[in-house]
């Protein structure tokens, strides 16, 4: 007797139970033709994670739509390759290339290398000294 009461509080019980724990589990409705998230989670990813974005890609983007649109006579190619060999040597974790690296774009701008005018050149340099990390690598911009 005491089977057949827990065979019907159980069948009595799942109508509600089942839907409460299924929407626990997926806090979005599944839509039809989509496959539920929950379920995916053995798959491995197929893409890699996008890394985080670094002071070197926020001084690149504005290099290339700040001032490339604010001066549109200088050539700022040279000085964006130059930031690239930067992020690569950060990526990589190599501290003493990456500081050889910024000690060679800040010479740049010193310099007004490639023809850049001077209030370009001092725009850059002081955008540069407010966004590069200057304890971590021991930087030492020219002319301070």
């Amino acid at each position: 007797m005491v089977t057949v009461r827990r065979r019907v509080l159980l069948s009595l019980l799942a109508p509600i139970v089942v839907p409460a724990v299924c929407s626990m589990l997926a806090p979005n409705p599944v839509q039809a033709g989509e496959t539920p998230s929950f379920l995916l989670t053995t798959a491995a990813p197929t893409e890699r994670l996008t890394p985080p974005v670094t002071w070197v890609d926020t001084l690149t983007f504005r290099l290339t739509t700040y001032f490339t649109k604010t001066y549109p006579a200088y050539d700022f190619s040279p000085y964006a390759q130059e930031l690239d060999r930067i992020r690569g040597a950060v990526s990589l974790g190599d501290r003493w290339g990456a500081k050889r690296e910024m000690g060679v774009f800040l010479n740049m701008l010193a310099s007004r290398a490639y023809g850049l005018g001077d209030d370009a050149a001092e725009e850059l340099a002081v955008l540069s000294q407010g966004i590069m990390p200057d304890e971590e690598f021991g930087i030492v911009y020219p002319g301070s």
